[in-house]
């Protein structure tokens, strides 16, 4: 992801409202340069999805992120959030991403990700081999189920 994707991907994080926190311009372009992988998905020259991740000890501010160091200290990959365009879901693009993702956490033993309750997420999660840990209240009143799929040999 560059600069040069932020305004792509600022349209695609708009399209899962509900799903992952707003992000502005400032906010996307600062979590970009500290995460582990700040990644767009390109079909045909065309962003179709993005993907930002944070390991431990990273500047990163989330509630989740916090909850997971304090948890499990420096032994996992957040996955802080995943979009894919609504024209490309259901078509393998989460699960391709995922499965890269879960390669790049296996040396932190643990893929770990914060999901709105009540979604069709959970169920992709657990399909994947996702557990619930926690849930969290956020300060907006919703509530997320804290994930975590255990990658160690």
């Amino acid at each position: 992801m560059t600069a040069a994707d932020l305004g792509a991907v600022l349209a695609l994080n708009g399209t899962a409202e509900g799903l992952v926190e707003p992000l502005s311009a400032d906010r996307l372009d600062w979590l970009r340069l500290i995460a582990s992988h700040a990644v767009v998905v390109d079909l045909d020259d065309v962003p179709a999805g993005f993907v930002l991740t944070f390991t431990p000890g990273s500047a990163y501010d989330g509630l989740a992120f916090e909850t997971f160091t304090r948890t499990y200290a420096d032994r996992f990959l957040l996955v802080e959030r995943i979009v894919v365009a609504a024209e490309h879901r259901r078509t393998g693009i989460a699960s391709a991403v995922y499965r890269a993702i879960e390669r790049a956490a296996k040396p932190f033993d643990r893929a770990v990700a914060s999901v709105p309750t009540d979604t069709p997420a959970i169920s992709f999660h657990n399909a994947r081999g996702y557990v619930e840990v926690g849930k969290q209240r956020l300060p907006n009143g919703t509530t997320t189920a804290l994930l975590s799929k255990e990658l160690s040999d």
